[in-house]
């Protein structure tokens, strides 16, 4: 072996020997105000969990949906119940509506559907889910256009 080739595989064999770096990446920002708090999806899983079992017009039957409650994490950016706020998804699409909503019935942010990581291309890796099945009213299309999928930000109007 020539010299060239020894150090060669010496400098590799360093280079595997470091410890390997992670970054995770922020996949939701919260604005309220001057503040902005980013969560990367690890963070969001270990919030605490909660588990919506429903229907929408978007999926075909029953699903189990898990993440964080949307009310908790508006409250960990201090956002109130009175307060008007803005989803929007990576492509872009936005809609406003009333914070009262994750405080009056049980709104997430599902990270799993039916126990698995949703993609970007299965509207993950954060899609907004109301309960519509245990709550007759939220089968509406006002509702319906509130199920933001691949939520990328949430902020205060």
């Amino acid at each position: 072996m020539n010299i060239k080739k020894m150090i060669g595989a010496a400098v590799a064999c360093l280079l595997l020997a470091l410890p390997t770096v992670s970054v995770a990446q922020e996949i939701l920002t919260v604005t309220n105000g001057e503040s902005t708090v980013t969560y990367t999806l690890e963070e969001l899983l270990a919030l605490p969990q909660e588990i919506v079992t429903t229907t929408n017009d978007y999926v075909d039957v029953i699903a189990t949906f898990q993440g964080p409650s949307l009310q908790s994490v508006l409250e960990g950016s201090n956002i109130d119940r009175n307060a008007e706020i803005q989803m929007s998804a990576i492509n872009d699409f936005t809609i406003s509506g009333p914070a009262e909503d994750a405080f009056s019935y049980d709104v997430i942010l599902a990270l799993l559907r039916d126990g698995e990581q949703m993609t970007v291309r299965d509207k993950g890796p954060i899609w907004v889910i109301y309960p519509m099945d245990d709550h007759p009213e939220l089968r509406d299309d006002l509702y319906n256009g509130r199920l933001v999928w691949q939520l990328k930000s949430i902020a205060v109007e």
